[in-house]
C-alpha cells in the first residue's frame, strides 16, 4: 500500500485563491454600488428637472391667470365707469320732462300784475326774482306755490319798491311803482299732474289786470328782463 503526501503549500495558494475572490467580488460589489448610485442620481435629476419644468410652467400659467385677473378687473372697472354714466344719462332723460313741467307749473301759478325776471335752479331749490304791483300780488303768488303742491317751504328773502324811469326821470306817481321780491322754494321730488293748477292758483287773484301791468316776460333758467 503505498501513501501520497503532498508537500506542496496548498494552504497558501487556497489563501490566495479565496483573497482573489474576496477581491473580485469586492470590486463586483463596488461598480454594482457605483452603478446603482449613478441610475439613482440620473433618475432623482430627472424627475428635479422634470418637477423644475412642471414649476415654470405653472408659473408662467400663474402669470398668464394674474393677467387675465388685471384685465377683469380693468373691465369690471369700466363697467361700473359705464354703468355711472348710463345712470347719469337716464336721470338725465328723466329729468327732462320735470324741466318742462316746472316752467309750465311757474306759468300756471304766476298771478295777474306780477312778473318774473329771473328763475334759477340747483338741485331741487328754485330762486325766483321777479316784479309784482303790489305786495298782495307777491303774498297771491307764495299761496299759489303753497297750493301747487310742486314746491314747499316759499320763503321771500328780500320785497323792495322800485319807481319806473320814463326819459330819464324818476316818475311820482304811486301807481307806477313796482314790488321787487326775491322768493326761494324747494321744489318737491315727485311732480304732480298739473292740470288745473292755474285755475286753483288764480282763484284768489283778480280775473283781469290793471291796465299799467307790464306784460310777463317768458321764463327761462336765466331770463333778463
Amino acid at each position: 500500500m503505498t501513501i501520497n503526501i503532498n508537500l506542496l503549500p496548498w494552504r497558501e495558494e487556497r489563501k490566495e485563491l479565496l483573497k482573489k475572490e474576496f477581491l473580485t467580488m469586492l470590486v463586483f460589489g463596488i461598480v454594482v454600488s457605483c452603478g446603482l448610485v449613478l441610475i439613482m442620481h440620473m433618475t432623482v435629476a430627472r424627475q428635479i428637472a422634470a418637477q423644475n419644468d412642471n414649476n415654470n410652467y405653472l408659473k408662467q400659467e400663474i402669470k398668464q391667470l394674474d393677467d387675465q385677473i388685471a384685465q377683469i378687473q380693468s373691465l369690471e372697472k369700466e363697467k361700473q365707469q359705464l354703468l355711472a354714466k348710463m345712470e347719469v344719462i337716464q336721470q338725465l332723460q328723466a329729468s327732462r320732462p320735470e324741466v318742462v313741467r316746472l316752467f309750465d307749473a311757474v306759468v300756471r301759478i304766476v298771478p295777474p300784475g306780477l312778473y318774473l325776471t329771473n328763475l334759477s335752479r340747483t338741485g331741487s331749490h328754485i330762486l325766483l326774482d321777479g316784479k309784482a304791483e303790489s305786495n298782495t300780488r307777491v303774498s297771491t303768488f307764495m299761496r299759489n306755490i303753497e297750493a301747487s303742491g310742486l314746491f314747499k317751504t316759499p320763503a321771500l328773502t328780500l320785497i323792495q319798491a322800485d319807481d319806473l324811469k320814463a326819459d330819464g326821470k324818476v316818475q311820482a306817481k304811486p301807481i307806477d311803482r313796482l314790488i321787487g321780491f326775491n322768493l326761494q322754494a324747494d321744489e318737491v321730488v315727485s311732480f304732480p299732474n298739473v292740470v288745473d293748477s292755474k285755475a286753483a292758483a288764480g282763484a284768489n287773484a283778480p280775473t283781469t289786470p290793471p291796465p299799467n301791468t307790464p306784460p310777463p316776460t317768458p321764463t327761462g333758467t336765466t331770463v333778463a328782463k
